[in-house]
């Protein structure tokens, strides 16, 4: 008897290799004396990722996930910066809930973290 054990997906490895390598910078993220964080204040939406690692800062991007909606998803590359903080307007997001997801490479470390917040 022989029976033939078809793979869900083709690609199984690259997406498995891709799944580690989140884990691995989401470690890294939580790691960090300085966490990543996100607020909202004064009609802005402020990132802050330690200064001494956004000088070096590669790779980068913030993904601003809508669950509800595509279409109210927004990506923004981040560029190195000397003190870490960067500035999105709130005009413009849709009302709604967002999953901010930013990753980047600084000093060949990879680091991920998601943080959620409302736009009224």
């Amino acid at each position: 008897m022989q029976v033939d054990i078809e793979m869900v997906e083709s690609n199984y490895y690259e997406k498995e290799m891709a799944f580690n390598g989140k884990l691995q910078a989401t470690a890294n993220a939580n790691a960090l004396k300085q966490k990543i964080s996100i607020n909202k204040k004064e009609g802005q939406v402020f990132l802050t990722i330690d200064s001494t690692l956004t000088t070096a800062i590669t790779n980068a991007e913030i993904h601003f996930y809508n669950p509800a909606s595509e279409k109210s998803d927004k990506k923004w590359p981040l560029a190195a910066s000397g003190n870490g903080v960067y500035i999105f307007p709130v005009s413009s997001f849709n009302k709604g809930k967002y999953i901010a997801k930013i990753s980047f490479t600084s000093a060949g470390i990879n680091y991920y973290a998601e943080e959620v917040i409302f736009i009224p």
